[in-house]
């Protein structure tokens, strides 16, 4: 009757491995797990028989206990019926529990909880294979204080030189330890469309869709610049405005300054997901993420309509591609655009602008919520109230820091933002030229007006904050596709390290309104720790709660902060309805002069043509970020 029994049970438990192995998402085998009991003895003390070393007694019976001990922690667990179960020492007194087929993580993990249970054991530890530690990429402009620093690991203290101190980076080097990514994950770039790039691997990018709606066939103008309107073409023809624009059209282009294409559609696409490791100029957040490419925005910018439109498109809801000549409620769309196949779970959105959110960003807002996609936006770069739709509710809206983690001089501040990271900090503002560092290098074309040479170039605001942020979000569904839109959130926040302090600085606030401390009330939860994000989406795969660290907080006093502290404010403070209200601004900074690359970096980037130098792309024209 019991072998009887001990049949059926077995079937039973088999019959739910199977199940479970059919259900539950793949992920590295475990090959077993190791048992320590309490108060074990030795291997060595159990074998001393077996080399010849006598036995006593007392010797002998704690051996036929061991043995007692282990067969009824088999028995009772069900390991023991397992076909084809073996025990193998490990260390001192482990044992290895081997399976006959190696384990999925969650049935590993479910006998570990049943093991862990038992009074009589002590631990027990999954055998997993450790895999050789990340190796940094090998893109040439990775490497070094004025290359991809931004990628590096946390790290620097006071005593650092300011290229060493790197305690505002989110650590990305590190996470690519847990994953680098994984392609099934979409992120949507909601930009001024992209260009081709040898640094950009354009099987990753999805067919995307072109939402800039403004353009006059009869005149043959408009913001869209590409001779139509809504099309499925999201390829960036150019953003630039001339004074013939302004001449020709001052009704669309009176109000834009004169100033040459951004590419800032490339710039973002690039910091997600630019070619690694392939031996060629720079690498992107995450390796194998495809990208979903939606312009929105043209010549000045982009609509409100139009940037809803392309969230809900990308979110794989109707949008309308061409409009009817009717005042009928029912008859407005001549024609829809095709479904998105490929829905994003993450909306990347540098652009926006001044005043509060309003309704139709919110309820697209919560269309894409209830969809489980996290949009991610700018919180601009007006050095005041962030702006929208960074300031719409259930948006992870973004500070940009120094790498040393403190607020950028331009960066937006206040209760509604979620989280911060770098976002470059240019030598703008008073102690730029204490303070500053090399912006976050990426790839950029250097047409002034349509698209010319691809090249490299850093970038400023905290449009390039916002796809550090989308990135890592990326990393975290590569472990877990089902976490939620809460969830995705909820692990950047919880897993966010506490902002840095400088009493020196000050905290930021209506009167320093430039570099200052971020707070909690100023910048969000704190600095993007990209490994710990990882660690939390890993805690919920494996049904386990997350763990914070209990990190020290990071008290910034500088021989460079001290200097620059002594010549007086780095920013006029607010007046009262600028902190209010916000002012308008974009994510990428306006042109000032620099030196982008020095031509020593710039040589070792294999490239068809010689890469040269140029100026971040403008943004105050527009209410991009």
């Amino acid at each position: 009757m019991r072998r009887v029994f001990r049949f059926l049970w077995l079937m039973v438990l088999l019959g739910c491995v199977r199940t479970a192995l059919a259900a539950e998402a793949a992920g590295a085998p475990v090959g077993g797990l190791i048992v320590r009991l309490k108060d074990a003895p030795s291997h060595v003390d159990l074998r001393r028989h077996a080399w010849g070393e006598p036995q006593d007694a007392a010797e002998r019976t704690a051996r036929a206990a061991h043995a007692r001990r282990w067969a009824a922690l088999l028995s009772d667990t069900g390991l023991g019926w397992l076909p084809g179960m073996r025990l193998e020492p490990v260390g001192r007194a482990s044992l290895r529990l081997r399976p006959s087929r190696a384990w999925t993580p969650a049935e590993a993990a479910r006998w570990q909880r049943r093991l862990a249970a038992r009074p009589e054991v002590a631990w027990v530890v999954p055998d997993v294979l450790e895999s050789r530690q990340a190796l940094p990429p090998n893109d040439p402009l990775y490497p070094g204080a004025e290359g991809q620093w931004w990628l590096h690991p946390v790290s620097g203290t006071n005593g650092n030189a300011p290229e060493a101190r790197l305690r505002g980076v989110p650590g990305l080097r590190s996470a690519w330890s847990t994953t680098t990514g994984r392609a099934e994950t979409v992120v949507a770039v909601l930009d001024s469309g992209w260009t081709v790039h040898p640094d950009l691997d354009t099987a990753r990018l999805l067919p995307g869709y072109d939402m800039v709606s403004d353009w006059d066939a009869a005149t043959g103008r408009g913001r869209a610049n590409d001779g139509d309107g809504r099309d499925a073409d999201a390829h960036d023809p150019g953003d630039w405005v001339s004074a013939a624009d302004r001449s020709a059209d001052p009704a669309r282009y009176a109000h834009c300054e004169e100033e040459p294409s951004s590419w800032h559609g490339t710039a973002v696409t690039g910091l997600v997901a630019a070619h690694s490791d392939n031996g060629l100029g720079v690498a992107g957040i995450d390796w194998a993420a495809r990208v979903l490419p939606v312009r929105v925005a043209g010549k000045c910018g982009a609509t409100v309509r139009d940037i809803v439109d392309g969230m809900r498109w990308a979110a794989g809801l109707a949008v309308c591609r061409q409009y009817a000549d009717t005042l009928d409620p029912d008859q407005g769309c001549a024609e829809w655009a095709p479904l998105n196949p490929h829905p994003a779970r993450i909306v990347n959105l540098s652009y926006g602008g001044e005043a509060d959110c309003n309704a139709e960003y919110q309820d697209a807002i919560e269309e894409l919520r209830a969809r489980g996609i996290v949009v991610v936006a700018a919180g601009g770069n007006t050095h005041a109230a962030p702006t929208r739709p960074a300031n719409c509710q259930h948006v992870v809206g973004v500070a940009a820091l120094n790498r040393d983690g403190f607020k950028t001089h331009y960066s937006a501040f206040g209760p509604v933002l979620r989280i911060a990271t770098v976002g470059g900090d240019d030598p703008a503002a008073h102690w730029g030229t204490f303070l500053a560092d090399s912006g976050l290098l990426g790839l950029d074309n250097f047409g002034a007006d349509g698209p010319g040479t691809p090249g490299y170039a850093p970038r400023f605001g905290t449009s390039f904050a916002t796809p550090v942020v989308s990135g890592t979000l990326a990393l975290m569904l590569a472990l877990d596709p089902d976490l939620s839109a809460e969830q995705l959130v909820e692990g950047l926040t919880a897993s966010a390290r506490p902002h840095v302090r400088a009493p020196l600085m000050g905290d930021c606030g209506p009167a320093r309104p430039g570099r200052c401390a971020c707070t909690t009330r100023t910048c969000g939860a704190g600095i993007l720790d990209a490994p710990q994000a990882l660690a939390y989406a890993q805690a919920l795969a494996s049904g386990q709660s997350y763990q914070r660290p209990n990190w020290p907080v990071e008290i910034i006093d500088t021989p460079e902060l001290r200097a620059a502290v002594a010549t007086g404010p780095d920013r006029d403070p607010l007046a009262e309805e600028d902190h209010d209200t916000g002012s308008s601004g974009g994510g990428a900074l306006g042109m000032w002069p620099i030196a982008v690359l020095a031509l020593a970096v710039l040589a070792l980037v294999p490239a068809p043509q010689p890469l040269r130098a140029r100026r971040p792309a403008s943004g105050s024209r527009r209410p991009a970020r």
